[in-house]
């Protein structure tokens, strides 16, 4: 009897611990997937700023479970630069509070760190602000209710 209630409590402590040293719940990757649109986007430079947006560019990226993505941006003409349009198809990956994008299409997504920002109860923001070959890109990502 006294071994298997030693055995007993050896298992509830265990679990237990198992329990209480789950994943950081200020970021959990769960509430990461799904599908995001940018919501602010702004470039500056030495012409100035930019809103991205009102200029007509758009950003839609779908982070999916297995931590592949895909998506759609568009980039609109500006300064004698013609548009583009770029395949958001890769991956995703959470390190900490920060997601990073891989993808073949080469464009700012994969080269920024994307911060994590509460929107509302889990949901979050996903945040870049870097600057390329002297223009700051802001962007932030929304992901739809």
């Amino acid at each position: 009897m006294k071994f298997s209630l030693i055995r007993l409590m050896a298992a509830s402590s265990i679990m237990a611990a198992a329990v209480a040293c789950g994943s950081d719940s200020s970021a959990p990757r769960s509430s990461l997937v799904g599908s995001y649109t940018a919501v602010q986007w702004t470039t500056t430079g030495a012409s100035g700023q930019t809103d991205q947006l009102v200029a007509g560019s758009t950003l839609q990226i779908t982070l999916n479970a297995d931590g592949t993505t895909a998506g759609h941006m568009h980039v609109a003409a500006s300064g004698g630069a013609p548009a583009g349009d770029f395949d958001m198809a890769g991956g995703w990956a959470q390190n900490g509070n920060n997601v990073d994008f891989s993808q073949n299409a080469d464009t700012f997504v994969r080269d920024m760190t994307f911060a994590m920002q509460p929107f509302t109860s889990n949901v979050w923001d996903l945040v870049g602000n870097q600057v390329f070959s002297g223009t700051q890109i802001k962007i932030t990502l929304r992901r739809a209710p």
